[in-house]
C-alpha cells in the first residue's frame, strides 16, 4: 500500500470519558499514556483503548452535522436536537430546516485528522503493551486498522481523495517537512478497504457488539466499498460531474469502469463473508402479524443490545456518557421542556409501499389520497373551496395498509404513544366553508368547542406548537430511536446507537449485484434472496426482483430516518435532483372538516421549508471544501 503522509496534525488527544456500559468501556479512559503501568495491566490497556473507541467518528446521537471542522463528534447536548436525517429529503428541523446543501455542514476535517493522530499513537504504543493474554495484542492491532478504516471512510465520503497518514508526525518547526499531497479519490477508498482487510486478519471471531471483531470489519468494508462504487457509477448522474484541477488530478472522481467493478466486487465479497458466517440473523425475520413487525423492528433501535441482527453499536451509560435523543424528539405532549424537533417529511412517508391487505404484496409510488379527483400536485390549503378534498372519518384511514416499517418509524397523526393519543392538527373548516388555518382559534359546533390545533392548551397537542418550536411542522414526528417514556432527562438517555446491522449487509450485497451485473458470491445466498429476506421481515409475502429500482425502494424503507440514510442520497448523487430549486420538502396538515354537517377530517399537502425557501443543492457540495489550503498547500475541491 502506497504510503502518503499528510501535513502535521498538531493537536493531542483531548481528555475523554467512557462511552459504553460494557465491562471493556466502563473504565475511564486516559488522554495520554502515564507510564509503563498503564500499558502493563489489562485494566490500563482497556482504559487506553476506551479513549480511542470514544474517538471513533460514528455519526450517532452525539454527532452534530452543523459544527465546524474542529468539532462535530461527541457533542454533549447537540443543541437543538440536530440529527443527520434533517439534512436531507427525509426530515426537517422543527425550527431551522437545516440541510446538507449548505457547504459548511459535515465539515469535520480537523477533528478527523486529530483522531487519526491518536490512532497512530495507539499503533506506536502496541509494542509497549503487556496484557495477561497475548491474544490481546492481535486484537488491538486489528482495532487500530478498524479505526483507521472508519476515519478514512469519514474523510473520503466528505472530501474525496485525502492525504493518508499512517505514522505520527513530529513537528520540528519545518512546515514543508510535514506537508503531504492528497492521494487520489480511488487510492483513498482503496486504503480504507485495505485497513478493513488488515483488521479482519487479527480481530477475534467473537460477535461482541460494542467492540470491533472480524465481522465488524467486513460489515464496515461492505459499507465503504458500496459507497465508493456508487460515487464512481453515479459521478455524472444528471449532470453531477465536476471540473477543475482536483478532477484533472483525480483527487475527486477519476474512476474507471474497472475501478467501479472492483469496488462493487469488494462489497459483494465482504458482504458474503458476513452472510456465510451464519452468526447473524434478521430480528423477527418470520413475523406473524403486522403488529409483530412494528414491535420487532422498533426494538432494534431502542434495545439493540443482544439482538442477533446488530453487528456493531455504541453503548452509553449514566453516570458516564449518555445522550439526549428523547429529550429533543419526543412529542410535545410528552415533553417536559423540549420536544418534537425531528419532523419526517411527506416525501419519506409516501415512499413506504402500499401493502395489499389480502396478498401482502407491495405496490410502490402510491401517494396518499387527499382529493376526490386525484389532483395531488399542490402545496397549500385552498381557501376558495375550489379543491375537492377527500373527507375521512378518522386520522388513521389515510395511512392504512402501508409498509409496517412506517408505523415503527414515524409518529402519525393520532398515533398512540407514551400513553397518549398524539394530536397533530393544523386547522379546521367550519360548516360554512370558512377555515381556521395554522391558528388555534375556537369554533363551536353542535354545542361543543373545537380548536384549530386540537386543544385549548398548547401542551396538549404536538403539531405547529409555538413554544420553543416543540411541535411538528410536517404533520409527522420521529418514532425510530424513541421509547415514548423514560428518555427525557438531560444527559441521562442511554438508548444504544446501532451503527452496523445485518440488514444493511444484506441490502449492500443486493445493491452491489443489481447495480454492477456481477454474479452472486460463490457459496452464498443469491442477491435476490438477500433482498427478499429484508422485504419479508417487513411482513410482505411477495418476492421482489433484484433490480436497481426494487433495491432502491426496499433500502429506502428499511433505512429511512436513520443517521446513515442521508449518505445513501449523497453517494448515489441524488441530492441535486431532489433539491433542484423547484421542489420543497413537503408536509401533510390534518384539519377537522364540518362542511357536511358532521365531524370529518381532510388532509392538506403543504410546503414546509423555513421561510418557504426553495432549496438548491449545488453539485460541488458532493465534496466539502478543504480548510487551511493556504498553509497545507493542498489542492482545493472544485468550485470553492
Amino acid at each position: 500500500m502506497k504510503k502518503t503522509n499528510k501535513y502535521s496534525i498538531l493537536v493531542v488527544v483531548a481528555t475523554m470519558l467512557c462511552c459504553s456500559c460494557s465491562d471493556f468501556l466502563d473504565i475511564e479512559p486516559k488522554d495520554r499514556i502515564t507510564g509503563d503501568v498503564l500499558l502493563s495491566t489489562d485494566g490500563g490497556i482497556n482504559s487506553y483503548m476506551a479513549t480511542h473507541y470514544y474517538n471513533l467518528p460514528i455519526e450517532d446521537f452525539r454527532f452534530d452535522f452543523t459544527k465546524d471542522n474542529t468539532d462535530g463528534f461527541n457533542i454533549g447536548r447537540c443543541d437543538g436536537g440536530k440529527t443527520n436525517m434533517m439534512s436531507g429529503p427525509e426530515a426537517v428541523h422543527s425550527e431551522w430546516g437545516d440541510f446538507i446543501g449548505e457547504t459548511n455542514r459535515y465539515q469535520n476535517w480537523d477533528i478527523l485528522y486529530k483522531y487519526i493522530r491518536g490512532f497512530n499513537e495507539l499503533k506506536d504504543n502496541i509494542p509497549l503493551m503487556k496484557p495477561s493474554n497475548p491474544a490481546t495484542i492481535d486484537q488491538v492491532k486489528g482495532e487500530y486498522h478498524f479505526m483507521m478504516a472508519y476515519a478514512y471512510y469519514a474523510l473520503a465520503k466528505r472530501y474525496g481523495g485525502v492525504p493518508i497518514i499512517e505514522n505520527v508526525q513530529d513537528f520540528n518547526g519545518d512546515y514543508e517537512a510535514v506537508k503531504v499531497p492528497r492521494s487520489t479519490e480511488v487510492e483513498t477508498w482503496k486504503f480504507a478497504l485495505h485497513m478493513c482487510d488488515e483488521a479482519a486478519k487479527t480481530l477475534p471471531d467473537a460477535t461482541t457488539q460494542e467492540r470491533a471483531n472480524k465481522w465488524t470489519a467486513y460489515a464496515l468494508k461492505s459499507r465503504i466499498a458500496l459507497f465508493a462504487a456508487s460515487v464512481g457509477k453515479f459521478w455524472n448522474r444528471d449532470g453531477a460531474a465536476l471540473t477543475g484541477q482536483a478532477v484533472d488530478e483525480k483527487l475527486v472522481g477519476g474512476f474507471t469502469q474497472a475501478d467501479i467493478d472492483f469496488f462493487y466486487q469488494e462489497c459483494i465479497n465482504a458482504s458474503a463473508e458476513v452472510i456465510k458466517s451464519g452468526k447473524f440473523a434478521l430480528y423477527g425475520e418470520n413475523p406473524g402479524s403486522v403488529e409483530s413487525v412494528i414491535e420487532n423492528y422498533g426494538k432494534i433501535f431502542t434495545n439493540g443490545k443482544g439482538i442477533s441482527e446488530v453487528i456493531f453499536l455504541r453503548d452509553y451509560t449514566y453516570p458516564g456518557i449518555a445522550h439526549n435523543m428523547g429529550k429533543w424528539h419526543e412529542p410535545n405532549q410528552l415533553s417536559n421542556e423540549y420536544g418534537g424537533r425531528c419532523n419526517p417529511t411527506l416525501d419519506i412517508v409516501e415512499a413506504y409501499a402500499y401493502m395489499d391487505p389480502m396478498t401482502k404484496s407491495a405496490t410502490y409510488n402510491v401517494p396518499l389520497v387527499t382529493t376526490i379527483d386525484g389532483e395531488e400536485d399542490y402545496a397549500s390549503y385552498d381557501p376558495y373551496k375550489t379543491r375537492n378534498y377527500k373527507k375521512y372519518d378518522n386520522l388513521s384511514e389515510i395511512f392504512a395498509n402501508r409498509d409496517p416499517r412506517l408505523y415503527a418509524s414515524v409518529i402519525l397523526p393520532g398515533t398512540q404513544w407514551g400513553g397518549q393519543t398524539i394530536l397533530i392538527q393544523g386547522g379546521l373548516v367550519r360548516e360554512d366553508g370558512s377555515a381556521i388555518w395554522m391558528a388555534n382559534d375556537p369554533y363551536e359546533f353542535n354545542g361543543e368547542v373545537y380548536y384549530g390545533k386540537g386543544n385549548a392548551s398548547e401542551g396538549q397537542y404536538s403539531g405547529w406548537v409555538n413554544n420553543r418550536a416543540n411541535g411538528t411542522r410536517t404533520g409527522f414526528l420521529l418514532k425510530k430511536y424513541l421509547k415514548g417514556t423514560g428518555d427525557q432527562i438531560w444527559d441521562q438517555v442511554t438508548t444504544p446507537f446501532v451503527d452496523l446491522r445485518y440488514a444493511e449487509v444484506l441490502m449492500n450485497y443486493a445493491e452491489a449485484v443489481a447495480e454492477s451485473g456481477l454474479p452472486d458470491a460463490p457459496g452464498c445466498i443469491t442477491a435476490k434472496e438477500a433482498l427478499n429476506k429484508v422485504h419479508h421481515r417487513a411482513g410482505f409475502m411477495d418476492d421482489l426482483e433484484c433490480s436497481p429500482e426494487m433495491v432502491r425502494h426496499e433500502r429506502q424503507a428499511e433505512f429511512a430516518l436513520e443517521y446513515n440514510s442521508v449518505w445513501d442520497y449523497y453517494r448515489r448523487r441524488e441530492l441535486h435532483t431532489f433539491f433542484n430549486g423547484a421542489h420543497n420538502r413537503g408536509g401533510l396538515v390534518p384539519m377537522l372538516d364540518f362542511t357536511t354537517g358532521t365531524k370529518k377530517y381532510i388532509f392538506v399537502r403543504a410546503s414546509i421549508e423555513t421561510g418557504n425557501i426553495q432549496r438548491h443543492f449545488e453539485e460541488k457540495a458532493y465534496y466539502r471544501f478543504i480548510p487551511g489550503i493556504a498553509g497545507n498547500s493542498l489542492i482545493q475541491n472544485p468550485n470553492y
